[in-house]
């Protein structure tokens, strides 16, 4: 393998692996916040990808925004999507016990609903990024790599900022560390677990705006964003934001360089493997999740 091919096969490794760690976050936070694992967040950037495809196909909007309409349209969703089940659940004493099969129903219910608008087939749209490849030092490189990176890149260093520097993102640390402690200090919990679900459906739709886009749209992203996202928090470290991240490049270049050197059709067994290997030998993943205590 030439330096060259190497390098390219990195930085798309990179780019499919940023696609990973979206969703791989959102199920974080979820986890983080509300102590539920969201089966459906791979589903979410299935809907995304066929409303983006509706959007551009069917009615010409531009890109940017169809971008903003489906963030906007997969926060309220997954907004609604808190207060329908989990919120329900919650009330009920029941989230612990069947907070799993109502994401698990939920995933079929989105997959099935897809396939009844969209039909099974899959559904392809022009590449709003161009498909000449940029030649950069001998190493060619397709324009949406650069994208999806900056894209991917802005809107986790949104969610840095908010989370990092606001009262509502300290609001959300609090979630995490402690819910009942932090309603006894006054954080609307509730609105909190709310918003964090209407995050973590925004990033799942960026990622399958931008997948859709450069792929296409079909019934079996919903299974792969979600199987992936689940590895890629096994192998950051399942909790740890930065872990989901990492994690989902992990996954991305590891993914890319299977398919290169072994076989397109084994990439997900090259994946799957390094999977096995983490919850055998790391279950908790390369980082583990901090949580200061104070006294």
């Amino acid at each position: 393998m030439t330096t060259q091919t190497f390098v390219q096969l990195l930085v798309g490794g990179i780019s499919i692996g940023i696609l990973y760690s979206l969703p791989a976050l959102g199920i974080t936070l979820i986890w983080n916040a509300a102590g539920v694992f969201n089966f459906a967040n791979g589903e979410y950037v299935a809907l995304a990808a066929y409303l983006t495809y509706t959007l551009i196909r069917t009615l010409g909007l531009p890109f940017p925004l169809v971008l903003l309409i489906v963030l906007v349209f997969m926060f309220i969703f997954g907004i609604a999507i808190e207060k329908i089940i989990v919120d329900t659940l919650r009330k009920r004493g029941l989230i612990t016990r069947l907070s799993l099969v109502c994401f698990i129903a939920l995933s079929l219910t989105i997959r099935y609903a897809c396939r009844f608008i969209w039909t099974s087939r899959p559904l392809t749209y022009r590449n709003p990024f161009g498909s000449r490849a940029l030649v950069i030092g001998g190493i060619r490189v397709m324009p949406h790599v650069f994208w999806v990176v900056g894209i991917c890149l802005l809107f986790m260093g949104l969610l840095y900022i908010m989370y990092k520097k606001t009262t509502v993102g300290i609001a959300m640390r609090a979630t995490t560390q402690n819910r009942t402690t932090a309603a006894l200090m006054g954080i609307r919990t509730d609105r909190i677990t709310s918003l964090v679900f209407g995050l973590s459906a925004a990033m799942a739709g960026v990622a399958g705006v931008l997948s859709g886009s450069i792929f296409f749209a079909s019934m079996e992203m919903g299974l792969s964003f979600g199987t992936k996202a689940f590895a890629s928090n096994i192998v950051g470290g399942f909790g740890n934001p930065a872990g989901a991240v990492i994690g989902g490049i992990i996954i991305g270049v590891v993914e890319t360089f299977g398919a290169s050197l072994v076989s397109s059709a084994m990439k997900d067994i090259v994946t799957f493997t390094l999977l096995l290997v983490f919850l055998l030998f790391k279950p908790k993943g390369l980082l583990k999740l901090e949580i200061v205590e104070k006294v």
